[in-house]
This record gives structure tokens, C-alpha cells and sequence, in this order.
């Protein structure tokens, strides 16, 4: 029927829309997952939200920090002139523009998620641009197979 890829920042994912079920397969950087599931075993009505980064970038500008801090102790300490005081300053704005850098690309590394639970496992949707029409196409895709399943279980009680 329908089928979406999504790759963004270190997360693959793939919908294959049956008319049954849902193929669905997800990886990332530390995990991949696959499964099928009927849509009546998807829950849409209580969708999370969540946002991922990379905390090791956010980490690694620490020891910049300490080192222009450093550098600006030794520089103040031992400058016997103005120009050896500069060039410790220097130092510093150095260890200071690799430890903003380190942060600027954590703040890129985030990702939005919309996730959902079924019966087979979490499924993961990326905002990548195209998060609106998969959403979309899930949610009309249960919400017709939910109510195709209870007009039937209506006609086998009566």
C-alpha cells in the first residue's frame, strides 16, 4: 500500500502500510528492531513525545573548560609582561571556542521522536519533515481497522 524511509541523524526507520498490518523496522546507534503488527494492536491514542541527544558531546567540552580556566590562572600567575599575559589569554579563548563548538554540536544532535506502543513493540516516528503524513496515515489506518473490528464483533454478539 504505503511505504516511508526516514534517516536523520543516526536514526533509519522504515513503515511498510499493509492493509492489514504494519511492517515496521527502526535503527539507530544502539539498537535495531523489526517487527509486523496488526493494526488493531496499535495504541494511537496516547502518542509520547520525546527528544534524544547525545550527551558525550555535552561532556566533552568539560575539560576545555578546565583547561582555558587554567590558562587563565597560569597566564595571570607567572606573566612577567603584558604580552606573555595576552598570549595565555589567547590560550584560553582557544580552549574556550573548542569547548563552545563541543556544545553548539550538542545542541545540534537533537532529535524529535513521536513514539507509539503496540503489542509487538515501540514504534518510533523521527521528525524529519515527513512526520506529519506518517502520523497521519497510522492513525486513520487503526481508527478504520478499530472500527471495521468492532462493527464485526457487533454483528457476532447480535
Amino acid at each position: 500500500m504505503n511505504s516511508f524511509t526516514q534517516k536523520f541523524k543516526g536514526h533509519k526507520t522504515k513503515f511498510s502500510f499493509d492493509e492489514h498490518s504494519l511492517s515496521y523496522k527502526h535503527s539507530d546507534s544502539e539498537d535495531s528492531l523489526a517487527f509486523e503488527v496488526k493494526y488493531t494492536e496499535v495504541d494511537v491514542r496516547n502518542s509520547i513525545y520525546s527528544t534524544s541527544k547525545n550527551p558525550i558531546l555535552k561532556f566533552a567540552s568539560f575539560p576545555f573548560i578546565l583547561l582555558a580556566i587554567f590558562a587563565i590562572g597560569k597566564a595571570s600567575l607567572i606573566a612577567e609582561s603584558i604580552d606573555k599575559l595576552i598570549a595565555g589569554l589567547l590560550v584560553a579563548l582557544l580552549w574556550l571556542a573548542v569547548a563552545a563548538a563541543f556544545w553548539w554540536k550538542y545542541k545540534r544532535s537533537e532529535v524529535s521522536l513521536t513514539m507509539f506502543d503496540s503489542a509487538r513493540g515501540r514504534i518510533v516516528i523521527v521528525h524529519d519533515g515527513q512526520e506529519s503524513k506518517i502520523i497521519n496515515t497510522l492513525v486513520k489506518l487503526v481508527t478504520n481497522r478499530c472500527t471495521e473490528f468492532k462493527q464485526a464483533e457487533d454483528m457476532v454478539v447480535q
